[in-house]
């Protein structure tokens, strides 16, 4: 599977779930500020501390990280940003 680079700066955000406290949701945060749900994950502390305030999609994509839960969002991401280019129209380089 091709590794995906998008132009824009487009933020990945995680947020508590209201459902449940074992999990985050993550959202895409848009240049024009609006935030798309994305998917939910099992609650990681690093995760969350990494993307609570926003993180580049680019950055996650290509991150390293010697933390099992943070490389298990970094393949799951890459799996998933094929769907989230087509279905939410991303442009990529």
């Amino acid at each position: 599977m091709k590794k995906l680079n998008l132009k824009r700066n487009i933020l990945l955000v995680a947020k508590k779930s209201a459902k449940s406290k074992r999990k985050i949701d993550y959202y895409l945060r848009m240049p024009n500020g609006t935030e798309e749900y994305a998917f939910t994950r099992n609650y990681s502390f690093k995760c969350y501390e990494t993307c609570k305030a926003g993180y580049p999609v680019n950055k996650v994509l290509y991150a390293k990280k010697a933390d099992t839960a943070f490389m298990g969002l970094v393949k799951y991401l890459n799996y998933i940003m094929p769907y989230f280019v087509e279905y939410y129209g991303l442009p990529v380089c």
